[in-house]
């Protein structure tokens, strides 16, 4: 299996259900699947070789998710773009990855001129409307153009031989092709030195932690999700394929600048999940209006993308206290995820990550890489299918934290008698103050106990006498007033 069986499975499930909804627009699965396998093929008609890349420069969107799965279809390399990006990293990462063709939204044009220039490695574009990319090596074709054409397949032999019966774990192995460790996507993510750096996940690496995710939230095709979150982030990517992979509905919302908007979205298209991270949490806890409405179809909330003080966790729980909610940790690197917290052991094990997601092994190693006693802090490791392949072109960063097929993580942590897992901190956030070790994670959520503290981050400073003092950035909540003491 590969990734775009993944959207082939849910179609198989849900022919003429929806699987996307976005700004009063809907695509069931069935137009989905073959709207993939028109663009794809005119990819293919640009002639590049089997595993070129090929970048998607969109805002969420029903368009986003056909070219994706088009792009993989097609037999490239998919490289989602972070769309608040400047030009010049946007250049960056095209001629990092060598992409030869880019998919991008009109109203990303502006940056063609400096993205594509006249030594790009781009050959071929597919834009939602007339763009003009100054260069003249570069075909360009409009998306519209595309999907006006007549249809090659059936949906029938697309959806041909797909088994919506066997066991979800059947999906990683017993039907893997002689391909699935074969590269799929590279997301970048911020370097140690500044430079992006482009994580690597392969087929095979992507679909078994779909299985995995979709196994502990026992998604089904009656779930749908408000996605908040951007697909060129590794969470919303997650979203989007565990969704496709069992027939559900992704309800796609840009606006969480307005949580109110966003409240309506989920009452008006009954979202069964709601996934973000923890400023998205703290945003909606300040709104009173998203913890008091009924939202009877909300069965879930899932947490990533950082850890989430105890205090913000606990004030969800209240907040929600009819609804299962997932702690979860996971990085890039993993695909994304590693850890999940079942809810019902939310409320004693507040401030853990949890155990490991199915398939998933975790070590808490020392320097050595020798796991450490119960209770003693060590770096979390990985190991698994979920495990990336590695960084592009960037040999020297994949070897501090791939190590004999295992990831380090860099988040140093200790286990419970019971194995659960309770993050520390990151390697780089301990400081050094006189001598002791502190933890800025540590302290970051002892000033979000205060009732007057909606935000906190805390950072080093050198200090001529301890060396490294401690430096609390605090914002404040509306409409309260407090000093530094």
């Amino acid at each position: 299996m590969v990734l775009f069986d993944l959207l082939r499975r849910g179609a198989a499930i849900s022919p003429d259900a929806t699987a996307v909804t976005h700004g009063g627009r809907a695509a069931s699965y069935r137009e989905l699947l073959l709207a993939s396998d028109k663009i794809s093929r005119r990819l293919s008609r640009a002639g590049f070789e089997t595993g070129s890349r090929v970048a998607i420069l969109y805002e969420n969107s029903i368009e986003y998710v056909m070219l994706f799965f088009a792009v993989l279809r097609a037999g490239y390399v998919a490289v989602p773009l972070d769309s608040s990006l400047k030009s010049e990293k946007l250049r960056f990462v095209i001629e990092d990855c060598q992409a030869r063709g880019l998919c991008i939204q009109a109203k990303f044009a502006k940056h063609l001129p400096d993205i594509v220039k006249e030594e790009s490695p781009v050959k071929f574009i597919i834009a939602d409307g007339e763009v003009d990319s100054g260069h003249a090596a570069a075909e360009t074709e409009t998306l519209p153009n595309i999907l006006k054409q007549v249809d090659e397949s059936s949906f029938e032999e697309l959806i041909a031989g797909i088994d919506i019966v066997a066991p979800l774990e059947h999906l990683t192995h017993d039907t893997m092709p002689t391909c699935p460790d074969d590269l799929a996507a590279i997301f970048y993510t911020s370097g140690s030195t500044g430079v992006p750096k482009g994580v690597m996940l392969s087929h095979r690496n992507l679909i078994s932690n779909t299985v995995a995710t979709v196994e502990y939230l026992r998604l089904a095709n009656d779930d749908s999700v408000i996605m908040i979150l951007p697909f060129y982030y590794i969470y919303g990517n997650s979203l989007l394929l565990t969704h496709m992979m069992v027939g559900g509905r992704v309800v796609i919302d840009n606006r969480f600048a307005f949580p109110q908007v966003i409240l309506q979205t989920m009452l008006k298209e009954r979202v069964t999940g709601f996934s973000g991270v923890p400023s998205n949490f703290m945003i909606l806890l300040n709104n009173a209006n998203f913890c008091s409405q009924g939202l009877g179809e909300l069965r879930y909330l899932t947490q990533a993308g950082g850890a989430m003080a105890p205090e913000i966790i606990r004030k969800v729980m209240t907040a929600f206290p009819d609804k299962q909610i997932f702690i979860m940790y996971g990085q890039t690197e993993a695909s994304p995820r590693v850890s999940y917290l079942p809810p019902e052991r939310l409320a004693e094990k507040v401030g853990s990550i949890g155990i490991p997601v199915p398939g998933v092994t975790i070590t808490v190693a020392d320097k050595d890489g020798q796991e450490v006693p119960i209770g003693e802090v060590g770096e979390i490791t990985v190991s698994g299918d979920c495990v990336m392949l590695g960084y592009w072109n960037q040999p020297e960063e994949e070897s501090q934290v791939l190590r004999d097929g295992l990831l380090l993580t860099g988040d140093l942590a200790r286990r419970d008698g019971e194995g659960y897992l309770y993050i520390v901190s990151r390697k780089k956030d301990i400081i050094k103050a006189g001598g002791n070790r502190v933890s800025a994670k540590e302290i970051e959520e002892r000033l979000l106990e205060n009732g007057k503290v909606e935000e906190a981050a805390v950072i080093g400073v050198p200090d001529s006498v301890l060396g490294e003092a401690i430096k609390a950035v605090v914002v404040l909540r509306d409409g309260v007033t407090a000093d530094e003491k």
